[in-house]
């Protein structure tokens, strides 16, 4: 079905043709949220998903949802905080490989935990964190500069930061395009911008839709859920990465697809439920591999 939304226009690649996917999964905890009013929309161009109308969370109430049940939810096992250590060197590696001036200034926009922070500092980089939730330790919030806002509340100078890194953060920004651009600004000539978003057109979110569509739970699962964890507001794929990074003037050195064939069963209990599906589904993310629909998208740009 095709949406007007009143004449507006997509965000990303500026088309007026948009179609409608579903009302998103109900969460009653959510604030001021009265679902029959919102759609999860995505432009029939670029391919970009997003919630219409746009949900009016103070960054105040965001906030509040992030420190509550955030990263309680996403909780890691040994298995995965391994397997996210392995990966923050892998991506340290292609920033050292490709950036184009000194080391400097290191920002993690939605620095979580803190664990990019610390492979900064090791890294020889003058680690900085931004987040609008502070889930640091105390010690780490000592030891680093933190910020505790958005990167607009934040005020940096013009080509202040060698590296801005952005993991699983752009889903969740109600401003993406103007975002972007603001880290353009902070960021030196010859600075690297690294930006990791889930790929909502991944191969295991077709199977899962699938799946609950057969099992009578077609609303239990959307593209985008934005009013339950992790409170994704809007939802990318390469096209509409592509359509957002295409006014940078930047650099993009990298846009690819990973994820997908991870071991998951070894983070869940043996003979577990969990256990049992992460097997199951394990081929299928072989596959994606092979056909390029995995799960995560890293971009990296060098302005």
């Amino acid at each position: 079905m095709s949406h007007s939304l009143k004449n507006n226009s997509c965000i990303l690649c500026l088309h007026t043709d948009f179609k409608t996917l579903g009302t998103p999964r109900i969460n009653l905890a959510f604030p001021r949220n009265d679902q029959s009013n919102y759609n999860i929309m995505q432009c029939r161009s670029c391919g970009y998903y997003f919630v219409y109308p746009p949900i009016d969370l103070t960054q105040h109430e965001w906030q509040s949802l992030y420190e509550s049940d955030y990263f309680e939810v996403a909780k890691k096992t040994p298995w995965q905080i391994n397997l996210n250590k392995k990966e923050l060197q892998t991506r340290m590696a292609q920033i050292n490989q490709h950036i184009g001036c000194q080391k400097g200034r290191f920002l993690d926009m939605g620095c979580g935990e803190g664990f990019m922070l610390q492979e900064a500092a090791s890294n020889g980089f003058e680690p900085h964190g931004l987040d609008i939730a502070n889930n640091l330790t105390p010690e780490l919030t000592e030891k680093y500069n933190f910020i505790n806002g958005s990167v607009f509340d934040a005020h940096f100078p013009d080509d202040y930061f060698s590296v801005v890194y952005m993991d699983s953060v752009l889903e969740h920004v109600p401003k993406p395009v103007q975002t972007i651009n603001e880290l353009k600004r902070i960021l030196k000539p010859g600075g690297i911008l690294l930006v990791v978003v889930p790929n909502e057109d991944s191969l295991m979110n077709s199977i899962a839709k699938w799946l609950y569509t057969i099992t009578f739970n077609r609303k239990k699962y959307g593209k985008i859920k934005p009013f339950v964890t992790p409170y994704h507001i809007q939802g990318f794929n390469k096209k509409s990465l592509h359509a957002l990074f295409q006014p940078l003037n930047m650099s993009v050195l990298v846009l690819k697809g990973f994820g997908g064939n991870y071991t998951f069963w070894k983070a869940h209990p043996r003979f577990s439920k969990h256990y049992f599906v992460s097997l199951f589904t394990y081929p299928f993310g072989l596959l994606s591999v092979v056909i390029g629909r995995q799960i995560q998208l890293m971009s990296l740009l060098r302005k």
